[in-house]
């Protein structure tokens, strides 16, 4: 005796089988966007012979260390009379810049002694403080080595008050790469 078939078989067998064009022109549609969009990838963002060419001539310069001196400076005045001594050197990319840096040295080192006498002990006691701190040396020194168009001007501002907004200036592109501390005491 024969079973009846079940109604979703015979419904499978009243089908036409479904076209295999649409399948195929689906997967060729994927494959093309797919190239496409990996070739404008590669586009976009392979580097130019030129930019090449620097990146490695900057890869084979090797960064350079200045020390810009050590110094002892006075504190703003919180609840007793702090004194910050502290040893500061530069991090160059660029060579030409050494010598550019012993010439105005004098200079660097004066405005550097103005800055560490206007901050108080507050402001430089945290990772953050001594962070900014690191920032703000890196523009005057840009800015002396006219590295920089403008730069903010040295101003005390008391510990827990809010610091006016500062017009951004542009970062200088080749030259100093950071600031470095290489003592940090505050007595």
């Amino acid at each position: 005796m024969a079973k009846p078939a079940p109604a979703a078989e015979t419904a499978e067998a009243a089908a036409p089988p479904k076209s295999k064009k649409k399948l195929i022109m689906i997967i060729v549609a994927v494959v093309v966007l797919l190239a496409g969009g990996g070739a404008a990838a590669y586009f976009v963002m392979k580097p130019s012979a030129k930019n090449a060419a620097k990146v490695e001539e900057d890869a084979k310069v090797p960064p350079k260390f200045v020390e810009i001196g050590t110094y002892t400076a006075n504190l703003m005045r919180e609840d007793t009379d702090r004194y910050l001594q502290i040893g500061i050197s530069v991090k160059i990319t660029d060579p030409d810049l050494e010598e550019k840096i012993k010439a105005q040295l004098p200079e660097i080192q004066n405005t550097v002694n103005l800055l560490l006498q206007s901050k108080y002990p507050s402001q430089l006691s945290t990772v953050e403080g001594k962070e900014k701190l690191a920032g703000q040396i890196k523009e005057q020194i840009e800015f002396i080595l006219g590295l920089r168009k403008s730069v903010p001007t040295i101003r005390s501002v008391a510990p827990g008050t809010e610091t006016p907004p500062t017009p951004p200036s542009a970062p200088a592109k080749k030259g100093i790469a950071a600031v470095l501390f290489t003592s940090f005491i505050i007595q």
